[in-house]
């Protein structure tokens, strides 16, 4: 085996290692569901596993423990003094407050971008795998957040049906 060829191999043994847990099938059809503060599109494939007035939970089938999503209002204000910080501060960063907080402590966000509509979009690592994560500000201090975990990358075409799919109050 050439050096080339024993690369590539080292290669994709470390890419197999960085994808464990189950991989994501298409995405396929979506569907919405609304709860009083908000509408959500989400792959038709997952299932709504609870819904409130201003909560919705979803798990996807094939691993209901591992992959699983929610959308619910935030406090925006509590999440940073829960943390130890000052209000006010900008969406990024109660965004980043979040991910100091995410799975006690010991999650790892990769990328923080905000977007044109006021929102900050972001991603990153916690123990059990991959999360995204959204925050939609809708008043100085509240907001809605849209999570969305998986054990891998793979996940990132549903995730991304979530975090693109919030629509305000119907």
């Amino acid at each position: 085996m050439t050096g080339l060829g024993r690369l590539v191999v080292v290669l994709g043994a470390i890419a197999a290692a960085c994808s464990t847990g189950i991989e994501a099938p298409p995405v396929g059809e979506t569907d919405v569901v609304c709860a009083e503060r908000f509408c959500i599109e989400y792959p038709a494939a997952w299932t709504v596993t609870d819904i409130g007035d201003s909560f919705a939970t979803f798990a996807h089938p094939a691993a209901p423990d591992e992959v699983v999503a929610s959308v619910g209002a935030v406090n925006m204000e509590g999440l940073v003094q829960a943390a130890g910080g000052t209000w006010p501060q900008t969406v990024d960063n109660v965004v980043r407050t979040f991910w100091s907080l995410a799975d006690d402590g010991k999650a790892e966000v990769g990328e923080v971008r905000p977007l044109l509509d006021g929102s900050v979009s972001s991603s990153g690592v916690y123990q059990g795998g991959r999360l995204w994560f959204r925050l939609v500000p809708t008043s100085a201090s509240r907001g809605l957040g849209i999570e969305v975990r998986a054990p891998n990358r793979t996940w990132g075409d549903h995730a991304d049906v979530f975090l693109d799919g919030l629509v305000a109050a119907p």
